[in-house]
């Protein structure tokens, strides 16, 4: 059995490795790039700040406490929408509840569909992933990050329930204009708390998760609306709501503070 576990976590990092390499790879600024010899490595950093990044590792339970106690307002999964559980789920991750930390299909699935359409549409990681990304890690993109992330995310998944996953996700995860988390993203786009999100909120809030800069709806409402849109397509896809649903949800006033 341990054997059987140790083959598929391999195979499961060979395929993360593969899709960080040759699909989901940004073009990088050379003022942006950084030489061998500038990049700061574990082994050649000081004693103290190799033990502060290994503690998430040797304490994982104790180290995401601790950031979640750090949060101003932490939303509890029971006040967070049901609209917005789904489509957070239809978007990100649509077999969050049958997989593990990684997701071989949903990786070959994106692979597909990014190959067929030319260009990134969808992502290949689990939300498992996203959330120790957010809380642990960097945005580089690098095979020692991808590394880094796979096994948090396994032990995320070892230490906490789903719900409680999806619970610290919503609460981590960046919404554009300077809001992180949905107590933040709520207030500062439609100035209500999280329980009183409508289906057409939650649709569009869902959707500045991809790209929180470009699909801001206070700098680029067209694109957001054309995002809020294909989120509300996919929670119809996936049999969250009706079409029709989806259609009136589409034509519903947003409420947006300027």
């Amino acid at each position: 059995m341990k054997k059987k576990f140790i083959v598929v976590f391999l195979l499961a990092f060979a395929a993360c490795a593969i899709w960080n390499t040759f699909v989901d790879t940004p073009k990088v600024n050379k003022s942006a790039a950084i030489s061998v010899t500038e990049q700061q490595h574990w082994w050649n950093a000081p004693m103290a700040e190799v033990s502060d990044s290994l503690y998430p590792y040797r304490h994982f339970r104790e180290a995401m406490d601790s950031h979640i106690k750090k949060i101003p307002v932490y939303v509890s999964i029971g006040l967070v929408p049901k609209n917005m559980q789904h489509a957070v789920i239809a978007t990100e991750d649509r077999r969050f509840y049958d997989h593990g930390a990684i997701d071989i299909i949903g990786i070959v699935r994106a692979m597909y569909v990014n190959f067929q359409t030319g260009e990134t549409v969808e992502g290949g990681s689990t939300l498992s992933q996203q959330v120790v990304k957010n809380v642990f890690l960097s945005q580089e993109r690098t095979m020692t990050r991808k590394a880094q992330e796979v096994v948090l995310a396994f032990l995320l998944e070892h230490n906490y329930t789903k719900d409680e996953i999806l619970e610290i996700y919503v609460n981590t995860a960046y919404f554009g204009n300077n809001a992180t988390g949905i107590e933040a993203a709520s207030q500062s786009y439609f100035n209500v708390k999280p329980e009183r999100l409508t289906l057409a909120q939650s649709a569009m809030l869902a959707g500045l998760v991809q790209a929180p800069s470009y699909y801001n709806p206070l700098e680029n409402y067209d694109g957001a609306r054309a995002r809020q849109k294909t989120v509300l397509t996919l929670m119809a896809e996936q049999g969250y709501l009706s079409s029709t649903e989806a259609a009136r949800a589409y034509d519903e006033r947003l409420h947006l503070q300027k």
